[in-house]
């Protein structure tokens, strides 16, 4: 099992630090990666459609870029409602469920 914390904007990864572009809500490790949900408010006012869930690999590389329900500029992943199966709940009231080893959308269901 891969050690993993994090704070502001870093995450340690089996005792290596990893500086990223904006600050981490959440990163734990699933099956070899290390999921990272940045906080969803770390891109306000900016153009295009914030893709705040990634998978790094032990290394720090970057391993995904999470799909969104939709294509709307204002989508984004809020929280993460379970680990295990990975599922995510998006600001245009999906929850989602991602295959932790390409960031795909397996299902999702509208729920507001």
């Amino acid at each position: 099992m891969i050690t993993v914390s994090h704070s502001g904007n870093t995450v340690e990864i089996a005792g290596k630090s990893i500086a990223l572009d904006y600050p981490v809500k959440e990163a734990f490790a699933v099956g070899g990666l290390v999921v990272v949900l940045f906080d969803p408010d770390a891109n306000l006012g900016k153009q295009g459609q914030f893709r705040n869930l990634v998978a790094l690999r032990e290394t720090g590389e970057l391993a995904w870029i999470a799909e969104f329900p939709t294509s709307k500029a204002s989508d984004v992943y809020y929280r993460i409602t379970s680990r295990q199966p990975l599922k995510v709940a998006s600001f245009s009231s999906y929850e989602c469920e991602i295959a932790p080893e390409t960031g795909r959308i397996l299902s999702k269901s509208f729920f507001k």
